[in-house]
Protein backbone atom coordinates (compact mmCIF):
# COMPACT_ATOMS: atom_id res chain seq x y z
CA UNK A 1 0.00 0.00 0.00
CA UNK A 2 1.32 3.93 -0.71
CA UNK A 3 1.71 6.02 1.63
CA UNK A 4 -0.46 9.58 1.24
CA UNK A 5 2.07 12.99 1.64
CA UNK A 6 0.45 13.57 5.28
CA UNK A 7 1.67 9.92 6.86
CA UNK A 8 4.54 10.33 4.46
CA UNK A 9 5.18 13.80 6.02
CA UNK A 10 4.24 12.29 9.50
CA UNK A 11 6.91 9.60 9.10
CA UNK A 12 9.65 11.69 8.23
CA UNK A 13 9.27 14.00 11.40
CA UNK A 14 8.69 10.61 13.74
CA UNK A 15 12.12 9.23 12.55
CA UNK A 16 13.77 12.48 12.99
CA UNK A 17 14.67 13.40 9.26
CA UNK A 18 13.85 17.10 9.77
CA UNK A 19 16.70 18.87 9.90
CA UNK A 20 16.66 21.70 12.52
CA UNK A 21 13.59 24.32 11.57
CA UNK A 22 14.94 28.36 11.57
CA UNK A 23 11.79 30.46 11.42
CA UNK A 24 12.64 33.99 10.29
CA UNK A 25 10.75 36.83 8.86
CA UNK A 26 8.57 35.87 6.04
CA UNK A 27 10.10 32.28 6.11
CA UNK A 28 10.66 28.97 7.71
CA UNK A 29 13.48 26.87 6.75
CA UNK A 30 14.96 23.25 7.02
CA UNK A 31 16.19 20.45 5.56
CA UNK A 32 14.84 17.11 4.94
CA UNK A 33 16.32 13.49 4.37
CA UNK A 34 14.03 12.15 2.13
CA UNK A 35 13.77 8.40 1.27
CA UNK A 36 16.17 9.15 -2.05
CA UNK A 37 17.63 12.68 -1.52
CA UNK A 38 18.25 15.13 1.18
CA UNK A 39 15.86 18.25 -0.10
CA UNK A 40 15.86 21.44 1.13
CA UNK A 41 12.83 23.06 1.97
CA UNK A 42 11.58 26.75 2.29
CA UNK A 43 7.50 27.30 3.09
CA UNK A 44 7.12 31.11 2.67
CA UNK A 45 4.46 32.87 4.86
CA UNK A 46 2.01 33.56 1.80
CA UNK A 47 1.08 30.00 1.48
CA UNK A 48 3.93 29.05 -0.96
CA UNK A 49 6.49 26.71 -0.68
CA UNK A 50 10.02 25.57 -2.37
CA UNK A 51 11.19 22.62 -2.03
CA UNK A 52 14.09 20.80 -4.77
CA UNK A 53 11.86 17.71 -4.82
CA UNK A 54 10.15 16.72 -8.21
CA UNK A 55 6.72 16.87 -6.69
CA UNK A 56 8.20 20.27 -5.14
CA UNK A 57 9.16 22.05 -8.74
CA UNK A 58 5.81 21.63 -10.15
CA UNK A 59 3.48 22.29 -7.37
CA UNK A 60 4.93 25.15 -5.42
CA UNK A 61 3.55 27.82 -6.94
CA UNK A 62 0.20 26.06 -5.17
CA UNK A 63 -0.52 25.42 -1.44
CA UNK A 64 -0.70 21.70 -2.22
CA UNK A 65 2.44 20.89 -0.23
CA UNK A 66 4.90 18.17 -1.07
CA UNK A 67 5.69 15.25 1.87
CA UNK A 68 9.25 17.06 2.64
CA UNK A 69 7.12 20.72 2.81
CA UNK A 70 4.45 18.76 4.98
CA UNK A 71 6.96 17.55 7.37
CA UNK A 72 8.87 21.03 7.71
CA UNK A 73 5.73 22.88 8.55
CA UNK A 74 4.64 19.92 11.51
CA UNK A 75 8.22 19.96 12.60
CA UNK A 76 7.69 23.54 12.87
CA UNK A 77 4.26 23.17 14.76
CA UNK A 78 5.43 20.68 17.21
CA UNK A 79 8.97 22.87 18.05
CA UNK A 80 5.91 25.86 18.76
CA UNK A 81 4.02 23.61 21.01
CA UNK A 82 7.41 22.71 22.93
CA UNK A 83 8.07 25.85 23.60
CA UNK A 84 4.70 27.18 24.76
CA UNK A 85 4.68 26.34 28.81
CA UNK A 86 1.96 23.63 29.99
CA UNK A 87 0.60 25.67 32.72
CA UNK A 88 0.67 29.55 33.99
CA UNK A 89 3.92 31.08 35.30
Amino acid sequence: MTETRAEKAQRLVDEGRVGHVYAGLLRTTSSVQGDLAFYHVILFDSGHYFCDCDWGRFHSYTDDLCAHALAVKLAAEKENESCIPSEPI
